[in-house]
């Protein structure tokens, strides 16, 4: 790896890790101020809106994986042009957005058809309005993701992680002023689009401007294109598939008992949510590289990076599950009230069963690189499908958490057990070496669970901001002394104190 390759994703997983920290702090200060200039029911319908709008962005998923994948490759093997290669995929990026807003457009005109009558009529005003803004915001940021990819592509990550970081710090500075000055929803989702605008026009001047970015839009090749589509095609099923997991609950609970337990779900899916963004925000910056081995057909260095960088996801994963489990109640009654109680123990449920996945944050890339994620994607329908008609009952029977068990078993089936065998059967990773590497993990977590669970016991953390802070702290050295001396390799460590040298150099 090139030194400034290095540089490059030294300082991506920095910004990474800044542009998390930003919006899960924004998010901590930015949810409770939303929730109560909202209202429960409001906040619901919000929530609601978000959710599914995320259906109409899906596809973008795929084929921002697919543009870095060929694009890396077609530059390793010299196959296709840069410029061919944008052409057909900003046609695509195009007609995704467009199909997206007339998705959106579509399910506002039969809002009250898809979602049944436990919404209200003004709450259904509501989410019109808002469903329309975010059509709009939908074929914005397909557009964008063309841009975005190229950077990713050229290994630009600072450029690249950097606008993101800006994007998330300024959607709650501009939006606190409108909800605090009595505007609602609407006002949110449009402060949104308007800067889903600008984070589109950064990238494209970078693109455009830096990296010479040029279009071919008259190139067609159909076998290429066919290609794309089958590869992004399946990603984009999963996608589904994943979202139709984590959001299905959501319009379960709207249909079964309306606006105020959605609410009380998405609050404890938030925190899944930013669960998932800490853990996966480093995994982006390897794309590159992944796709660069898979193209050389370098299997062992593909499984060392697998296993070196599980090791990193697994202490981060388990870092914060636990952290949540001992702290997340007190604080959540003291973020939200006693009315969102339920939210923790739905964000349990949800988080726990996910850890293993994160540990295996390359898997699913590598996997896209060598193209042989198909079989992975059918099992998550049949997956997704059974959480769908698992939940419906238990939801009816249990309400939030109801929902959220459904999910929690659907997850533990897909996490712990079929995405073992296949990455071990198909895409050729050493599952048995990685296992082993989580098991020398094993006895560093054991201390801070042990302490984590006798300070539950006692109840000893309030639901006060300074109690949960203090006991945050506390948990966070018991945690990193315990990994340091007894689960950290010398190699791990070296790497830490060379990056505190960095820092203490430069200041």
């Amino acid at each position: 790896m090139e030194r400034n390759q290095k540089k490059q994703i030294a300082a991506g997983v920095v910004f990474s890790y800044l542009s998390v920290a930003f919006k899960i702090l924004s998010g901590v200060i930015y949810t409770p101020i939303i929730l109560h200039s909202l209202g429960q029911s409001e906040y619901g319908i919000y929530s609601l809106c978000i959710s599914f709008i995320g259906y109409l962005t899906i596809l973008n998923g795929g084929m921002n994986a697919a543009y870095v994948r060929y694009y890396v490759q077609s530059r390793e093997k010299k196959t296709y042009s840069s410029e061919s290669i944008n052409g057909i995929f900003l046609k695509i990026f195009l007609l995704l957005g467009i199909m997206g807003m007339a998705g959106g457009l579509l399910v506002s005109a039969n809002a009250e058809f898809l979602f049944g009558s436990k919404i209200l009529p003004g709450e259904y005003e509501i989410f019109k309005k808002s469903i329309r803004v975010l059509s709009v915001t939908v074929l914005a940021t397909s557009l964008n993701g063309v841009f975005s990819s190229c950077i990713i592509a050229h290994e630009k990550f600072v450029i690249g992680k950097l606008i993101d970081l800006l994007h998330t710090i300024l959607v709650p500075v501009v939006t606190v002023p409108f909800l605090l000055a009595g505007f609602g929803s609407v006002s949110v989702v449009v402060i949104n689009l308007v800067l889903t605008l600008a984070m589109l026009a950064a990238n494209c001047l970078y693109a455009m401007v830096k990296l010479q970015m040029r279009f071919d839009l008259g190139y067609s090749d159909k076998a290429f294109l066919g290609s794309v589509v089958v590869f992004a095609g399946f990603i984009a099923i999963q996608a589904v598939m994943d979202q139709l997991n984590w959001q299905v609950d959501k319009f379960i609970l709207a249909r079964v008992s309306g606006a105020d337990s959605v609410a009380v779900y998405s609050v404890g899916s938030t925190f899944n949510s930013y669960f998932l963004t800490i853990s996966g925000a480093v995994s982006g910056v390897f794309i590159a590289e992944v796709n660069r081995l898979a193209a050389r057909k370098d299997e062992a260095e593909l499984s060392s990076l697998f296993i070196k960088t599980s090791r990193i996801f697994a202490q981060v994963a388990v870092f914060i599950m636990l952290g949540f489990v001992f702290l997340g109640k007190p604080f959540i009654l003291r973020w939200s009230g006693q009315e969102y109680t339920d939210s923790y123990y739905i964000g349990v449920l949800i988080m726990v069963p996910v850890t293993v996945a994160l540990s295996q944050g390359l898997g699913q890339d590598i996997a896209r690189a060598k193209n042989m994620h198909k079989i992975q994607i059918l099992i998550n329908v049949a997956v997704a499908f059974l959480n769908l008609f698992v939940s419906i009952p238990l939801a009816k029977r249990l309400g939030a958490i109801g929902s959220a068990l459904g999910t929690f078993v659907c997850e533990v089936i897909i996490c712990i057990f079929v995405q073992t065998i296949y990455y071990q059967k198909k895409v050729r990773l050493d599952m048995k070496a990685y296992y082993m590497e989580m098991f020398r993990l094993l006895p560093g977590w054991v201390i801070p669970f042990a302490t984590g669970t006798a300070a539950m016991y006692f109840g000893v953390v309030h639901a006060s901001y300074v109690s949960v802070f203090l006991y945050a702290v506390l948990y966070t050295v018991i945690f990193g002394t315990s990994v340091w001396c007894i689960s950290l390799s010398e190699r791990e460590k070296g790497y830490v104190r060379g990056f505190v040298n960095k820092i203490m150099i430069r200041k």
